[in-house]
């Protein structure tokens, strides 16, 4: 039988994460949505690979590190086909290499920031508790 679980005082529920293939899938629609702003801001490469990097580390942060990571990729994808290059080609350069690691290293600073701050918050709504006890009453699904 499902019931909801109880709740303590003010706890503060951890913030949600994306399942690893949702957060990742997530990357190439933020990509293009990335590299539309960029088209409307001129089409700058520098433009591009701010705004990709910043459509990964918005996923990263919610995502879990797989997710994350594959968020990045799809950004950057995204970024190398029709910012730097055209019509999807994407390359891999030393600068097209380059502007993937920045994308990929940003994306999984965010997620590790991201999760730090789920357990902190977590481990403040429940003082006292042990890591990865459960509240009385209630059952492991």
């Amino acid at each position: 039988m499902l019931a909801p679980r109880p709740t303590h005082g003010t706890a503060v529920p951890a913030r949600p994460v994306l399942p690893g293939a949702v957060g990742g899938v997530l990357g190439l629609p933020a990509g293009a949505v990335a590299v539309m702003v960029t088209w409307v801001f001129g089409g700058s490469p520098t433009t591009g690979l701010v705004l990709a990097t910043a459509a990964a580390v918005t996923l990263g942060a919610m995502a879990t590190t797989p997710g994350a990571i594959v968020a990045a990729v799809l950004s950057w994808a995204c970024y190398d086909g029709f910012v730097v290059h055209s019509l999807g080609t994407i390359e891999a350069g030393h600068a097209d290499l380059v502007a993937l690691a920045v994308v990929v290293v940003a994306a999984a600073a965010a997620q590790l920031i991201g999760t730090v701050t789920r357990h902190r918050d977590q481990r403040e709504s429940h003082p006292g508790a042990l890591p990865g006890a459960l509240p009385r009453g209630s059952r492991r699904s």
